[in-house]
């Protein structure tokens, strides 16, 4: 099978930038992770909600931010009006801290928002960017306070600082730009410290699979994991209102439909069952794509089939990982997705990885089987422990499903 370059179309370059926050060992605590439209120190920022929002999608799902904080801590820029978008909820709240500026916009609403969050795990700090302090209900609402310290004389930051440590916060004093003002804050006994004299942001640079190709791989990469939750599995759909609309309005459907509506997500997960919500909203994705319904079909077939070889090849309960090679070998193929771009983007297992990449091993086997049914005159292998008209059987099976599945989602 040809395989498409690697930065093909269908990618397209995204940046954070990325500066640490020390702690008083001058070991890395933290990274605060900053909006980049490129490889520059700074950014022009017209829209601050935009900005944020684009930073979201590109550090924790384009290029995830285990690979940019590792084990440490990812601050957030956030203004008052995003606290309370569902988007947050889809961080990981224990490796996330959202910042937000000390301002007048933080009022009973804001407040409420921010308890809530820290109720779910996420830390809160607060930016002071001047002389000012916050009320003492606004601080007993947060967990850490940032204060710049290019802001304020010597005098300024000594009295700022004894005013905030009463309120036993711990603090970071930002925007340290010389050694002198390190000294400083060292020594009037901050916890944490971050500026361009310790070290400059560093941009990075990742890849961004476009509209519903990213959108694709990412459901598949959830649902294929067996440890996925349903709260996981019904914050990725709720993200996405026209998916979310597909899988109530399935779940609504005669063939579901229960004497009470189902109005929510989580009650559709319950109602569908894990299963069908895989299989569901994998197909309801895959209606979404730009391909044609033959390639759809393809897609399916190939899909079904290996999660009909899966007891054959591989004895147990392995046939939802078999269904999602089957799925994924066909992107490349018939919707143009390169196979090294699905692997880069996803958490495989090696198993999967090899499979699709150099067909190893009994996964490796099942696509060679599959792909073998798609070639003129082609022959199984000859040491399977089933009969040519079995496999037969079983991929006349396959098309079946699929076009019955397609006829229902239509």
């Amino acid at each position: 099978m040809s395989r498409l370059p690697h930065g093909a179309s269908d990618m397209r370059p995204v940046f954070v930038g990325r500066q640490p926050i020390f702690d008083a060992n001058a070991e890395i605590a933290a990274f605060e992770l900053l909006f980049r439209a490129g490889h520059t120190d700074s950014a022009e920022i017209n829209d601050a909600d935009w900005a944020t929002t684009e930073l979201l999608r590109t550090a924790f799902v384009d290029i995830g931010v285990e690979n940019l904080v590792g084990d440490r801590l990812a601050f957030i820029n956030l203004s008052p009006r995003f606290i309370g978008r569902e988007v947050i909820a889809a961080l990981p709240a224990e490796r996330t801290v959202l910042e937000l500026p000390a301002t007048s916009e933080i009022g009973p609403q804001t407040l409420a928002g921010i308890r809530l969050l820290r109720e779910q795990g996420f830390r809160i700090a607060l930016r002071c960017p001047d002389t000012r302090i916050p009320p003492a209900h606004v601080l007993a609402s947060i967990d850490l306070v940032k204060l710049d310290a290019r802001a304020c004389t010597a005098q300024q930051l000594e009295t700022q600082y004894a005013r905030l440590s009463a309120h036993a916060r711990p603090l970071v004093a930002e925007k340290i730009e010389d050694e002198a003002t390190l000294a400083r804050c060292r020594r009037l006994g901050f916890d944490y410290f971050q500026g361009f004299y310790l070290s400059y942001p560093n941009v990075v640079e990742g890849q961004r699979l476009a509209g519903a190709a990213l959108a694709l791989v990412r459901l598949i990469e959830l649902l294929q994991r067996p440890d996925a939750s349903v709260t996981e599995i019904s914050r990725t759909i709720t993200s996405d209102a026209a998916l979310s609309l597909e899988i109530l309005r399935l779940a609504n459907s005669p063939r579901f439909r229960r004497q009470e509506p189902v109005e929510s997500i989580e009650h559709a997960l319950f109602v569908l069952g894990r299963t069908t919500i895989r299989h569901w909203a994998l197909l309801l994705m895959l209606r979404r794509t730009p391909g044609s319904p033959v390639a759809i079909e393809q897609i399916l077939i190939r899909a079904r089939m290996g999660e009909l070889l899966a007891p054959v090849l591989a004895p147990g309960n392995e046939a939802q990982r078999y269904f999602t090679l089957g799925l994924l070998s066909a992107l490349e193929r018939f919707l143009g997705i390169a196979l090294e771009d699905i692997v880069e983007q996803m958490r495989l297992g090696a198993e999967l990885r090899t499979a699709l990449l150099n067909h190893e091993g009994s996964m490796g086997l099942a696509l060679e089987i599959i792909e073998g049914f798609e070639q003129p005159d082609a022959r199984p292998p000859d040491d399977l422990v089933v009969s040519a008209g079995w496999l037969s059987t079983r991929y006349l099976q396959a098309i079946d499903w699929a076009r019955e599945t397609l006829d229902a989602l239509r």
